[in-house]
Parts: structure tokens; sequence; C-alpha cells
């Protein structure tokens, strides 16, 4: 494999492309985190010896 300063190692990936998929992996941990938040948020509330 040639040595081409557009990609970054070890992806093969331009610059652009792996700041791309580092924003979905970024919009993914969030939606994932809200859906934990609230479903540890409903299980407290509908649990009654945790309060």
């Amino acid at each position: 494999m040639a040595d081409d300063p557009d990609k970054v190692w070890p992806t093969g990936l331009t610059l652009k492309e792996a700041e791309e998929v580092h924003s979905y992996l970024i919009d993914g941990t969030r939606v994932f985190g809200a859906i934990a938040l609230l479903a540890h948020v409903l299980v407290a509330v509908s649990t009654p010896w945790l309060g």
C-alpha cells in the first residue's frame, strides 16, 4: 500500500471520512445514553423499594 497523505492510519479513511464516522459514533452514543437514562428513571419510579 502506497503512502497516501490523505489517508488516516490504520483505517485507510481520509480525514473527512474519519470525522464523519466519528460524528455518527458520537450521535449514536448520545441516543443510547438518553434511552438508558430514560430506562433507569422509569425503573426507579416504578420500583417502590428503591425510593
